[in-house]
C-alpha cells in the first residue's frame, strides 16, 4: 500500500463509519425527512456506530443496544462485522442470536447482501459460508462465526483467542443465560468489544441487567420504531390496533422499551391484568353470540366452573363440586339449552377429566370445542400456547369494554401472570406454578379463558336481547 493507502485504512481502523462511506457510499442523515435509502445512514444506526467509536478511543467497549422493530439493527451489525474483519488482522467475531432463523436466516443473509456490495477487490478477500466467513489470507485464525445460542450449546460465544475480538449478539434479550456464563470471562476482558443489540423482552437475564443493575460497565441505547425512517407508520397502526399503546407489545415491539416492572416477582413473572382492567357489571344483558367455557375439576380437586360470555359480558352461571364426567356433561346439556349456546361455542380443556366430559357430549349427539390449551397458538411468535394466547384475548376484550357480572369468583383474575419466555413468547404461569407459590387455582378465570380459544365473534346482533330467566338449581 502506498502512503495515502495506509492513512486511510487507519482512519478505517478508527471509524467504522468512514468505513461505511468508503465501501457503501452511505453517510448518516439524521434529517428523516431528507433520508433516502441506499444513500443514508439512520440516525440510529449512525447512533450506534458512533458509540463503536467511542469505545475505540478509549471508552466503554460494551455496548447494550434496546429497540423497537425494523430500525435497520441488522444491517449495522453486518456493517460492523465486515468492518472489523477488514481492519483488523486475524479478527475473529463470533456471532450468536436464540435461534437459527435470527442468526443465519436474518444476520448472516444481510451480512451475504453487505458483502456483494463491496467493491470486487475488496469481496475477493472475503469467503462466505453459512456459518462462517473468512478471510482468505489467513482463515483458520480471521474469521467471522455464526452460532445459534442454546442451553445445550453453552459454548456459543466461547473458544475465541486473539487481540482483536468482537462479540455480536443479536436479539440478546432471548439468549439463555449460560451462553453468557460461560463467556464472561471474555465478555469482560479489556481487548475486547462486545455488542449486544435486541428488542427488550424479558425483564430479567443478563441484557435486561446491561441496562439496568449492570448499567455503569456498559453504554447503553435505546431507539423507537416511531422515530426511524425504515419503520412503515402501517406498522405502527397495526400493533396499536391489535395491541393499544398502553400494552407490552407496543412497548417492547414500537417504543424499545422493556415491559412493565411493577408486579414482577423474582422469576421474571408479571401480573397480566389489573383492577383497572376489570369492570364489573351489576345487570345481565347478553347480545348476539354466546360462547360457554367450562373448567372441569379432577378428583379432589376444586369445583367445576360453567362461565357464559357475548361480546360484551361475561357470567359465572355454574359452580359446584361435581368431578363426575357424566354429571358435568348432563350439567353442560341443560346450561347450553337453556342459554342457546351452541356445541361449536362451547369449549372445555381436551386433558383428563375435559376429554371424558367432551365424550360423554358426543355420545350425546352434541360435539363441543375439545382444546388442549398447551398446543400451538395461531400466532406461533407471540405466544407460547393457546392458553397463553386466549389470555391475551381476554386482556383486549377488557380494554375494549367487556364487563364481568357480579360474582365473588372474579378476584382471582388478578392472580393471572405472565413472562416472556427466551423465544420473546408470551407464557403463562401455569396451574402447578401457582400451587407452588401458594396461589389457588383459577377455575373462574380458567373457564373465561377457554371461551376466548378461538378468535372472537365478529358478528353482532343489535336486535336480538337475550336475558335469560332465572335456573332452578344453578
Amino acid at each position: 500500500m502506498n502512503q495515502q493507502d495506509v492513512e486511510i485504512y487507519k482512519k478505517m481502523q478508527k471509524s467504522p463509519l468512514f468505513f461505511i462511506e468508503m465501501m457503501w457510499g452511505l453517510i448518516p442523515e439524521r434529517d428523516n425527512s431528507k433520508f433516502i435509502k441506499g444513500k443514508h445512514l439512520t440516525w440510529q444506526q449512525h447512533d450506534i456506530l458512533l458509540a463503536v467509536e467511542e469505545a475505540l478511543k478509549g471508552g466503554k467497549k460494551r455496548i447494550s443496544v434496546r429497540s423497537g422493530h425494523g430500525i435497520g439493527k441488522s444491517a449495522t451489525l453486518a456493517m460492523l462485522i465486515l468492518w472489523y474483519l477488514f481492519c483488523y488482522k486475524d479478527a475473529q467475531v463470533p456471532c450468536t442470536a436464540p435461534t437459527s432463523d435470527q442468526i443465519h436466516d436474518i444476520l448472516w443473509k444481510e451480512v451475504a447482501k453487505w458483502l456483494n456490495l463491496m467493491p470486487q477487490p475488496v469481496r475477493e478477500k472475503y469467503e462466505w459460508t453459512n456459518g462462517y466467513i473468512r478471510i482468505t489470507e489467513s482463515p483458520e485464525t480471521w474469521f467471522a462465526r455464526a452460532k445459534t445460542a442454546r442451553k445445550e450449546n453453552p459454548e456459543a460465544l466461547a473458544g475465541v483467542h486473539g487481540d482483536f475480538v468482537m462479540y455480536i449478539v443479536d436479539e440478546a434479550s432471548g439468549v439463555p443465560e449460560e451462553i453468557f456464563n460461560t463467556a464472561e470471562g471474555a465478555l469482560t476482558g479489556d481487548n475486547v468489544l462486545v455488542i449486544l443489540i435486541s428488542n427488550p423482552t424479558r425483564l430479567i437475564g443478563y441484557f435486561y441487567d446491561s441496562h439496568h443493575k449492570d448499567k455503569e460497565s456498559w453504554q447503553t441505547l435505546g431507539f423507537s420504531s416511531i422515530d426511524s425512517p425504515l419503520v412503515d407508520k402501517e406498522y405502527v397502526s397495526r400493533i396499536i390496533s391489535k395491541h393499544g399503546e398502553d400494552s407490552d407489545e407496543y412497548k417492547i415491539r414500537v417504543l424499545g422499551e422493556f415491559p412493565r416492572e411493577d408486579t414482577m416477582d423474582d422469576k421474571g413473572y408479571i401480573a397480566l391484568f389489573s383492577e383497572n382492567d376489570i369492570k364489573i357489571s351489576d345487570t345481565e344483558e347478553f347480545i348476539g353470540e354466546r360462547r360457554l367455557g367450562i373448567d372441569p375439576s379432577g378428583e379432589g380437586d376444586d369445583k367445576t366452573v360453567w362461565v357464559i360470555r357475548d361480546n360484551f359480558k361475561a357470567k359465572i352461571v355454574a359452580v359446584e363440586k361435581v368431578s363426575n364426567a357424566s354429571s358435568i356433561a348432563q350439567k353442560t346439556m341443560t346450561l347450553m339449552q337453556h342459554y342457546q349456546v351452541k356445541g361449536e361455542h362451547t369449549y372445555i380443556d381436551n386433558f383428563g377429566a375435559g376429554a371424558n366430559v367432551a365424550q360423554e357430549l358426543a355420545l350425546a349427539g352434541i360435539r363441543v370445542k375439545a382444546i388442549n390449551v398447551g398446543d400451538k397458538p395461531s400466532d406461533e411468535e407471540m405466544f407460547l400456547n393457546r392458553r397463553a394466547e386466549a389470555s391475551w384475548r381476554v386482556k383486549q376484550w377488557f380494554r375494549k369494554g367487556g364487563e364481568l357480572v357480579d360474582h365473588k369468583g372474579w378476584d382471582e383474575i388478578l392472580t393471572i401472570r405472565y413472562r416472556k419466555e427466551l423465544s420473546g413468547k408470551m407464557k403463562i404461569m401455569g396451574k402447578l406454578e401457582m400451587k407452588k407459590e401458594g396461589i389457588k387455582s383459577p377455575d373462574h378465570y380458567d373457564a373465561l379463558m377457554m371461551t376466548f380459544l378461538d378468535p372472537e365473534i365478529t358478528r353482532r346482533v343489535k336486535k336480538r336481547i337475550y336475558r335469560p330467566k332465572s335456573l332452578i338449581g344453578i
